[in-house]
């Protein structure tokens, strides 16, 4: 099945429902959405972190980034941020980075086992809404891969 041009508009509630079903105990809120970037608060140790993600979006290379800037009271070493990302991401599936203290997705390689291919236009932030523009989506449906089914049969669907 191929999908060409569409737009997906997701606001902070359609965010922090995503991150409640999917990540239920990351301990992550977003506040707003705005045209600098994503706004939220993350408990990191014993802090309550404020942040902006900024995403970027590398069409060519089917390459999003986002962009993390934090803010505490407390001053946070870059060395920890830095290394707490890499050891959240060390088993993560191939096409995620940590690099500085940003995390870069390849889109590509984190679908492709799941018979998902897509290429993206532009990832960006607006008044209230994250937007995701998609050039085009193709998926799989002549038959479900190993990985498609285990990540349904996980769902409970």
């Amino acid at each position: 099945m191929r999908i060409s041009n569409i737009s997906v508009r997701l606001s902070a509630d359609d965010l922090n429902s995503m991150i409640a079903e999917f990540a239920p105990d990351v301990p992550l809120r977003i506040l707003a959405i705005q045209p600098d970037g994503v706004h939220g608060q993350f408990k990191f140790l014993m802090w309550n972190i404020d942040f902006a993600a900024r995403p970027t979006c590398n069409p060519e290379k089917g390459e999003i980034a986002l962009e993390i800037s934090a803010r505490k009271l407390v001053n946070i070493p870059s060395a920890i941020v830095q290394m707490s990302l890499q050891e959240a991401m060390k088993d993560a599936p191939q096409g995620i980075e940590v690099l500085r203290q940003s995390l870069r997705l390849n889109i590509a390689s984190l679908l492709e086992p799941l018979g998902i291919s897509l290429k993206l236009n532009d990832f960006t932030c607006g008044d209230g809404a994250l937007v995701i523009d998609l050039a085009r989506c193709e998926i799989e449906m002549k038959g479900r891969t190993p990985e498609f089914a285990a990540l349904w049969k996980r769902r409970g669907e």
